[in-house]
């Protein structure tokens, strides 16, 4: 029997489609093509999306948010075991 985890999480997109990666401060934007095996950050709730990456980049602020700089969007993170 193979295991499927599917919850709701969020990210954190810049107005020209990139997606906040990164870990352990080591953050960066990346086009969705060129994502690989690199890690996307995704949080719990919107709100949470928000206050941690203002936090977390340099050079953001609150308002980013609202001139559509920067959004959260809502997606479905999947874990499906291949194997076992």
């Amino acid at each position: 029997m193979g295991v499927i985890i599917k919850r709701t999480r969020y990210i954190v997109m810049r107005n020209d489609g990139a997606i906040f990666c990164g870990l352990a401060r080591n953050y960066q934007f990346k086009p969705v093509e060129k994502i690989g095996d690199t890690a996307i950050k995704t949080y719990l709730s919107e709100n949470k999306a928000k206050a941690s990456f203002l936090s977390s980049w340099w050079d953001s602020k609150k308002e980013d948010f609202d001139s559509g700089k920067y959004k959260v969007v809502e997606v479905n993170e999947i874990i499906e075991a291949i194997k076992g």
